[in-house]
Parts: structure tokens; sequence; C-alpha cells
């Protein structure tokens, strides 16, 4: 089984998946990290980011200048659907093969998707939870994080479909806009719920 995690930056998506990766002792893929893969020299991502983007985005040894690129998909809807459109394609057909080659040696994964509901990508897993913080939580967080102002964090909160919106399109939501170790008691009871569904492992207990 696959468990495809989503939520708005800052709700504490990556923290979540860690934690319930290590709950049930299985293996995590992390949209974000394919696309830093993709973005490294020599790989598919860069080569078309080179092509479309100016010499501004990238370092003087190549290497892609990924605060300037962090800020300009913040602060700009062309650049921003322009890497999209680059990524989010590969980005996919790397998690389709990590789910299909789990499934066939047995194993359960829980997938970090930032934009599974945006891309219209939640049919490709088997279910799917929304971690979900309230506004003024995600926005602290992500100022701390990313190191930008208040505006440019809004910004990027603006740029993605509002969290109530995919907690309504969630199989499951999880609220981590207090103490983590509520969370943790939250995430237990989620994997009860998806045991007593016989739901989690279901394909591998024959």
């Amino acid at each position: 089984m696959n468990i495809a995690v989503t939520g708005g930056m800052g709700s504490g998506k990556s923290l979540v998946v860690e934690a319930l990766a290590n709950m049930l002792g299985v293996d995590t893929v992390s949209a974000d990290a394919l696309c830093k893969g993709l973005l490294e020299p020599g790989q598919a991502a860069y080569e078309k980011m080179r092509k479309q983007f100016s010499s501004d985005f990238f370092l003087t040894d190549g290497e892609l200048n990924r605060p300037y690129l962090r800020k300009a998909i913040f602060t700009d809807d062309i650049v921003r659907k322009t890497v999209e459109d680059i990524l989010h394609p590969l980005v996919r057909e790397e998690m389709l093969l990590k789910c299909k080659e789990a499934e066939k040696h047995r194993i359960n994964l829980v997938l970090e998707v930032p934009l599974l509901f945006e891309k219209g990508w939640q049919q490709d897993f088997d279910t799917t939870l929304v971690v979900y913080a309230d506004d003024e939580t995600c926005l602290k967080r992500i100022v701390a994080r990313d190191l930008v102002s208040n505006e440019d964090a809004k910004k990027g909160i603006a740029c993605q479909m509002s969290l109530m919106q995919k907690c309504k399109l969630a199989d499951s939501v999880i609220n981590n806009s207090g103490s983590f170790s509520v969370t943790l008691k939250k995430l237990e009871e989620f994997i009860k719920i998806l045991s007593a569904n016989k739901l989690f492992m279901r394909k591998y207990i024959e």
C-alpha cells in the first residue's frame, strides 16, 4: 500500500511523513527530494531549466541558484508555471515507478506530495492524508524556514490550493497546528483506522 501525504506550505508535512514512516517501519518518497535530484547538473530537468532561464538562476559553477529560484517562484507566476511544467511530469513518472517497484517487492510506502490535489494525482495512490495547520502557524514556519518576508510567504501560500479545499478532497486529515507530541498521538489513531479498515498491508498479508 502507498499513502500520499500532502498539505500546505508550513503545515509540517515532512515531519509527519518521517514520523508516520518510522511508526509503520516503511520507506518514504519525497516529491521535493525528487525535484532536487532532477535539478542537478546533467539531469533532465536541469538541462531544460538551462534553456528556459537566464544566467541569474545559476551559480558561477553551473549549479542552480536555489534560493534565487525559490524566491522567483514565490513572486513570479510565469517562473512558477514554467518550473512546474518542467518538473512535475518527471516527478510523477519517478513516483509511479517507485510505487510500482514497491508493490512488486511487497513493500509499503509513505509519499510526501505537496501538490497532490493541485495536479490531480490523488488517483495514483491508495489513500491520501492532509496535514493541516492554521494560517498563522504556517506563515511563521515558512518565514523561519525559508528566511523570506511575511509578504513573500503569503504569496507562496496563495500559489497553492487552500488547505480547506485539500481537507475536503482528502481521505484523512490531521491537524498539526499545535505540539508535535499531540500530532504523534493523532498519527497513532490514523494507523489504527487504516488497520481497522484493513487498508494498510492489505495487499501483502495473504
